[in-house]
């Protein structure tokens, strides 16, 4: 998938513009997407936010004012304000004190840290795993990878890759090292979790590649395997932080629901 990665609608999110709404039609339609389901609006609130910010509806920088979310959304403000809270604890929503709470900007030195980091975590858990691979692990990531090679975009995809390094892992028996990955990976979601993946690193890569490495039972192979992946999807990002910073619009519109006539 090139730079020009295509959005949901056919849209292409890494470069274009923010809407003259904001986003709110988007948001809209999100809140759709999960209005059924959840047994809680709390958590439901949550992952339409989320699923915002990760898809580019919402921008880095832009400001969330809880009315207009709530409204958009059809909920009160208690839930929209819990989720804030909730999304600023996984780093993609900080407060201001003035400003509120605004979608979170990430610099070029903050996601290389992000990936130096995640390559000494990953690499370990990658380590622990094949410490005591078993054919049947091996036999659920080859399912689990061709599942999400399968996946161009979108949620899906986001949750198929989610399941193959859950798996690859092992986060059922460590999940403390797995929390620690999946709130790194988080901080540079809305750039490799999404649609908004810029250039060919992510999807030039196919999971198949390592799961051979790792089936092979060579662990410094995988490794590097699993390294040399990191590094250059850790490049695109940097490529397209540096590409944003210098088309960023300060006038570009604020979130507002549109006036019924």
């Amino acid at each position: 998938m090139s730079a020009q990665n295509a959005a949901p609608g056919g849209t292409t999110a890494a470069t274009a513009p923010p809407v003259g709404d904001g986003g709110a039609a988007a948001l809209q339609q999100l809140a759709g997407q999960h209005a059924t389901g959840y047994r809680s609006v709390g958590v439901m609130v949550y992952d339409i936010l989320k699923d915002a910010i990760l898809s580019g509806a919402l921008l880095p920088g832009q400001k969330l004012r809880q009315e207009t979310l709530a409204e958009l959304i059809g909920v009160s403000r208690l839930p929209v304000r819990s989720a804030l809270i909730q999304l600023e604890a996984d780093g993609l929503v900080e407060f201001h004190d003035r400003r509120g709470a605004v979608v979170k900007s990430l610099s070029p030195e903050q996601a290389k840290e992000v990936y130096d980091i995640r390559v000494l975590l990953e690499v370990e858990a990658l380590r622990l795993t094949m410490a005591e691979l078993t054919d049947d692990r091996v036999a659920r990531l080859r399912a689990l990878g061709k599942s999400a090679d399968q996946k161009q975009e979108g949620s899906e995809f986001v949750d198929a890759r989610t399941e193959f390094y859950a798996e690859l892992y092992d986060a059922a028996r460590r999940p403390v090292l797995w929390e620690m990955i999946e709130q790194l990976r988080l901080k540079v979601g809305r750039y490799v979790l999404g649609w908004r993946l810029v250039g060919d690193a992510e999807h030039s890569h196919t999971h198949e590649q390592l799961i051979e490495a790792v089936a092979s039972g060579d662990a410094d192979r995988a490794a590097s395997v699993l390294r040399d992946h990191l590094v250059g999807v850790r490049d695109a990002v940097l490529d397209l932080l540096e590409a944003e910073s210098k088309a960023a619009d300060p006038s570009a519109p604020a979130l507002r629901v549109r006036p019924t006539r």
